[in-house]
């Protein structure tokens, strides 16, 4: 650091290149590791951490210029050690900060995601807006984090519902219903309804049960997109058009967290056979994921081969307990499947699939019984 330090006195120097100088260099060197896993995990968009490692380049060439009156010196270890923190941070810099990735990536604008904007940027959209939720904004913020979910994507589809609650049902009735739900997922959030939607007690209330609503019907059940959850969320048949709903979702959280818009491809795509691709599209419509190892809906699809058709599914599967003995159940608009479950559920003959019709035809026609019976 011959430049910088020959200012100072020689303690400071001395104190510089036995301790300061590698502290630096180590804090660096971590942050620079830290990086991958961070995007593995989640934590950081690719985005956020191009941004991080130009900053790491940034500190690492102001100290790699400090020491270049030494690079011609035996004493070039750190100067190795900070070319290739700058080379790699700054590599890494260039193609993943300067570049301007699309909104999302190919698989989906995902629900769960890090903050795509900050807290900062959400209040001042509601306040330029004048809505109504703005007084609230930071908390709501907080809170939409504080269950995994990108405020940007919470914050569009608020937008989208309700123009922030400017305007229509929301608006004339003072709901505080973030995303115009039809009933509340906690009755006690909600002081009934009116116009058909929600009422909530608050904006707390309100956007707790939108992103209940989003996190355990949609996301745990594999509707974890945007491109996903919409074609249910919004359906067709209640008047929408979900693809323009989800560009329109796509466009503003791009232009919030200064990404490229990139449209959803108008279909979706399936590389199997067509009648699987069919079933897919009609358990979407109910909200659930098709699953095509699974019994239930193995046994559906055969049905309907046979002539028999269920239906589309109206829930998913659960267990229910009659008289002791465990049943899995799945309820279709045209019947209900059963399979008894043995004590040890990995005994399971998950190939014993029943129908409710089946079981109260054979009610109906088991024999009354004798006198002797009775």
């Amino acid at each position: 650091m011959e430049v910088l330090m020959a200012n100072f006195s020689p303690h400071t120097d001395h104190w510089w290149r036995e301790r300061g100088e590698p502290r630096v260099l180590s804090i660096l060197l971590a942050l620079a590791l830290s990086l991958p896993p961070l995007v593995l995990l989640d934590l950081i968009s690719l985005h956020q951490a191009g941004r991080v490692a130009l900053v790491l380049a940034w500190v690492a060439g102001i100290l790699l210029i400090a020491r270049l009156p030494g690079i011609l010196r035996p004493e070039g270890r750190r100067t190795l050690v900070l070319s290739a923190i700058l080379l790699t941070t700054l590599g890494a810099g260039l193609s993943l900060g300067l570049s301007t990735p699309p909104a999302t990536a190919a698989e989906g604008l995902s629900f769960k995601s890090a903050p795509r904007i900050s807290q900062d940027s959400f209040v001042a959209i509601l306040q330029r807006a004048g809505s109504p939720a703005a007084g609230d904004a930071a908390n709501l913020y907080s809170i939409i984090v504080s269950y995994g979910l990108d405020p940007a994507v919470a914050l569009a589809f608020f937008q989208h519902e309700s123009s922030f609650c400017l305007a229509g049902a929301c608006a004339n009735n003072d709901l505080h219903n973030w995303g115009m739900l039809r009933r509340a997922i906690k009755p006690e959030r909600s002081s009934g309804r009116v116009g058909g939607f929600a009422r909530y007690y608050s904006w707390e209330d309100g956007v707790r049960d939108w992103c209940e609503l989003i996190l355990y019907r949609y996301v745990n059940r594999g509707l974890d997109t945007v491109e996903k959850a919409i074609p249910v969320y919004a359906p067709s048949s209640d008047n929408n058009v979900p693809s323009a709903y989800i560009n329109t979702i796509r466009r503003v959280v791009a232009s919030w967290s200064g990404r490229r818009f990139e449209p959803a491809p108008d279909l979706p795509t399936y590389t199997g056979s067509l009648d699987q691709a069919l079933v897919s599209e009609t358990f979407i419509a109910s909200g659930i994921t098709y699953h095509p190892n699974w019994a239930f809906h193995t046994y559906m699809l055969e049905q309907a081969r046979q002539g028999r058709p269920l239906g589309p599914p109206m829930e998913d599967s659960r267990i229910i307990n009659v008289s002791g003995q465990r049943y899995a159940v799945q309820v279709f608009a045209q019947d209900t499947l059963y399979t008894p479950l043995a004590e040890e559920e990995e005994n399971t003959n998950w190939s014993d699939v029943r129908r409710l019709s089946d079981l109260l035809v054979n009610a109906n026609t088991a024999p009354a019984p004798t006198p002797a019976e009775e």
